[in-house]
């Protein structure tokens, strides 16, 4: 692979992963081949040893999520916004942005309504957005992981349509998604396939992702889901196959750039939702087994860091990705509420990012306009250049500046006997909780 990490040395004791595993392949006198991204190609990649690479160097990097303030501000006309935003981006050195590409949110009649309005019918609208996006982000050097399904959109483009109850259902759960006959996976297909064709080569580009948090094999499923039939199949066995499908489309086109999962850390009875239907608590092998499963298909480990268990997530999810031979992506995490009440653990979320030289992770999230102070609900987590928040622009711009910090003792990372390094990584997991 053009732009790969090679070990000229011959010692493959460093060959680990993300940022720890560079650092110490390069202190042990390790080269690195290969410098840069062939063929037209930009953004991330994963070498063949393990270590994330940008444009063909080796990467770590914070950046943000935004939702409302990317396409969704230019779908509704607003380029002024999306500049404004990027400008502020550039300004703080955020390398990055994670954001949904298409989304819908409300009712299905809206829902469907919105996705008519700006993509089913008028796909010129949705790309000319998307170009617009990719020129803005290009200008103010911000790269872009587009989220491709961060909500159900497919399912409610084919459901809008339909003029029966049996259409209706037909085109709920993930089953659909893996059958060419059905029009939900003829419209996932077909936007997949423009999306990767029209930008695999663009530098804004960073990688792929497929969605956002699924939730599988609940035993409360009939709760969660309005109407669930078990034939809909939200289940981690469906879910595991669209990802395959996902990847092998993507991988069509696009031979270089990341795919990643978008989904959450396993919940703590996951292993359980999946064989028994229960809410037993996981045991610790159970809970990498998950996690491990829902990374199978994509290059990178992921997951949300949140809550009183977000060190020991992102602690165990290192192990993990060490031991897998893929870098880790936090694709969220945050802290809500003010300044006071939210620095200090910002402060120390960011400490861990730094010292476990996680790869890449973005944190939840840039001028959010539904999560403000005024909402009251406990959700305060829009960060802006003016709100008292802001500080998390300035700490985030820190980190990402850390280059210098102190290689990690190759003994400590278990370099040199993984094994035991991984099971008290996972032990203190389960100590917190």
């Amino acid at each position: 692979m053009e732009g790969a990490i090679m070990i000229n040395s011959g010692d493959t004791r460093y060959v680990a992963l993300g940022c720890a595993g560079l650092w110490l392949f390069l202190l042990a006198g390790g080269k690195a081949a290969g410098s840069g991204a062939g063929g037209g190609y930009y953004g991330l990649t994963v070498s063949s040893g393990g270590v994330l690479e940008l444009n063909g160097s080796p990467y770590c990097g914070v950046g943000v999520n935004m939702v409302q303030p990317a396409m969704m501000d230019l779908l509704a006309n607003n380029p002024a916004a999306v500049t404004q935003d990027f400008q502020e981006l550039q300004a703080h050195h955020i390398p990055f942005v994670r954001f949904p590409a298409l989304a819908s949110w409300g009712s299905y009649s809206s829902q469907y309504s919105y996705l008519t309005s700006v993509y089913l019918n008028n796909p010129t609208k949705y790309f000319n957005s998307m170009n617009e996006l990719c020129s803005i982000a290009n200008q103010y050097n911000v790269g872009l992981i587009p989220s491709l399904a961060f909500t159900n959109w497919p399912n409610v483009a084919a459901a809008g349509s339909a003029n029966s109850s049996a259409a209706y259902a037909a085109a709920q759960g993930l089953a659909p998604w893996t059958d060419p006959s059905s029009p939900v996976d003829q419209i996932w297909t077909k936007y997949v396939t423009e999306m990767v064709t029209r930008y695999e080569h663009n530098p804004a580009i960073w990688g792929w992702e497929f969605g956002n948090t699924m939730q599988m094999d609940l035993p409360n499923a009939a709760q969660v889901f309005p109407g669930y039939q078990s034939s809909w199949e939200y289940t981690h066995a469906q879910m595991w196959n669209v990802y395959q499908q996902f990847v092998n489309l993507v991988r069509q086109y696009d031979p270089y750039h990341i795919i990643e999962s978008g989904n959450n850390f396993p919940g703590s009875s996951s292993y359980h939702n999946m064989v028994d239907g229960t809410w037993t608590k996981d045991t610790p092998a159970q809970w990498v087994y998950m996690l491990q499963q829902n990374n199978a298909a994509f290059d990178m480990i992921g997951g949300k860091a949140y809550g009183s268990s977000a060190i020991a997530d992102i602690n165990a999810a290192v192990a993990v990705s060490q031991q897998e031979r893929k870098p880790l992506f936090v694709n969220e995490f945050g802290v809500a509420g003010t300044q006071a009440e939210s620095q200090a653990s910002f402060q120390e979320m960011l400490n861990t990012l730094v010292a476990d030289k996680v790869s890449l992770a973005a944190v939840w999230a840039f001028d959010e306009t539904g999560q403000t102070l005024a909402a009251g609900d406990g959700s305060y987590f829009s960060i802006t250049p003016t709100n008292n928040r802001s500080f998390m622009l300035g700490l985030i711009e820190a980190a990402n500046a850390a280059d210098g910090n102190p290689v990690p003792d190759p003994a400590a990372l278990g370099l040199f006997g993984v094994g035991t390094a991984f099971s008290m990584l996972l032990l203190k997991r389960w100590e917190a909780g």
